[in-house]
């Protein structure tokens, strides 16, 4: 690494270092975060950056969210830690302006993804080890490198659709295109064959799509390119469905909502969002204008529930859907400043292939985030942050 010069080149790296760190270790992501934003206070540049990344229509929408979320603290039923707490998470919506502000450069926008696909490669490599020796790094079982196997799953996928996507921007040697090829096949594998996230496998699926749909350069009529794409997701389900991995987890996730439909007293994973599912709508048809107010769901809920047995009886923490959350949570605005976040983000108009890095994760975020809330966990809520700030900033 190149000494750092500028208040700029150093909050560039701690971005980078943000994006690694919430792949292991929330201690030191909060710490990183710390750093970037007494930086940031701290520079008289940063802060201009920061004013003008407002101007961009998908950095004003994060922080037009984030003040719905504030809202929402004011008639709150939630408990005060319960309602402070999910604010103060929200925090990490602040890394997409800042990124914003600080990636206005296609060469560092490059350089973030070669940060994403190395880490990514070398985490996929101790997965395979931990696999065949069986080693364990986490609670989840040995091919876990990343803080959980769902996680895992999304990041790898990501890494390998960033891997392609680096080999068409160009690379100045044909080791670098050698080393990128392998560094997709070696972690979409792993996404497939290793990892048992079944988000994993969603986002593979929607990276492959919007590969074809929006590949740099490809000159093609509508029709060509639905063809096409439809051609990459019947290719796609078929090398999901190659895997004994993804098919053992993906019957078992039927079977369990089967069982659920039909008003199984078993608690499973898919059982639980079935019934999430059916209470939460009960929840939103009973208040759909304001919400409960932020941080209020698990309250909310758990008042809806109260008395009942069994899985039905269950409190949840949240309705495993990141739209339907929001909308219990904030209302019918909270709803309206999520998705106008995501329509500004497909608006934005910046160079390939970083253009399609950006709005191809967005979009598979978008699909996971239908069965959990990835916008506000905390390790796919930072990463999805940060990468639409950084790689969707203009230039």
């Amino acid at each position: 690494m190149k000494s750092i010069r500028s208040p700029l080149e150093l909050a560039r790296w701690l971005i980078a270092a943000d994006m690694v760190a919430l792949l292991f270790s929330p201690p030191l992501t909060n710490l990183v975060e710390l750093a970037l934003y007494l930086l940031m206070l701290g520079s008289g540049d940063l802060r201009a950056r920061f004013l003008r990344s407002v101007r961009q229509p998908m950095a004003l929408a994060a922080l037009v969210f984030l003040a719905v979320v504030t809202l929402g603290l004011t008639y709150s039923i939630g408990s005060w830690d319960e309602s402070f707490g999910m604010w103060w998470g929200w925090r990490k919506l602040l890394l997409l302006p800042i990124a914003v502000a600080l990636f206005d450069d296609p060469a560092w926008k490059r350089r973030l993804a070669w940060t994403l696909v190395l880490v990514s490669l070398a985490a996929a490599l101790a997965s395979y080890a931990g696999e065949l020796l069986h080693v364990t790094y986490y609670l989840y079982g040995p091919g876990v490198t990343i803080r959980n196997h769902a996680t895992q799953g999304m990041i790898f996928s990501v890494a390998a659709f960033t891997a392609v996507l680096l080999l068409k921007a160009g690379t100045p040697s044909r080791a670098q295109r050698l080393f990128l090829a392998g560094a997709a096949l070696l972690l979409i594998a792993n996404a497939v064959f290793v990892t048992t996230g079944r988000s994993g496998y969603l986002v593979a699926t929607v990276l492959t799509v919007a590969l074809v749909i929006g590949w740099p350069g490809a000159r093609t009529d509508l029709f060509r390119r639905a063809g096409l794409a439809a051609g990459a997701l019947v290719i796609a389900l078929a090398v999901l469905a190659s895997s004994p991995v993804v098919r053992e987890r993906t019957l078992q996730g039927v079977h369990e909502t089967e069982r659920a439909l039909h008003h199984s007293e078993a608690v499973t994973s898919m059982s639980e969002r079935v019934v999430y599912l059916r209470n939460t709508l009960k929840l939103i048809a009973a208040r759909p204008f304001i919400g409960y107010g932020t941080g209020a769901f698990e309250t909310a809920y758990g008042r809806l529930v109260a008395g009942r047995t069994g899985v039905d009886g269950l409190v949840a923490h949240d309705p495993h859907n990141q739209f339907l959350n929001t909308l219990t949570e904030n209302g019918l605005p909270g709803l309206a400043a999520l998705l106008w976040l995501i329509v500004a983000a497909f608006r934005q108009r910046c160079s390939q292939p970083y253009r399609l890095l950006g709005l191809g994760v967005l979009a598979a975020w978008c699909a996971t985030s239908l069965f959990s809330s990835h916008f506000s966990t905390f390790s796919e809520g930072r990463f999805i942050a940060l990468w639409m700030g950084a790689f969707l900033a203009r230039e």
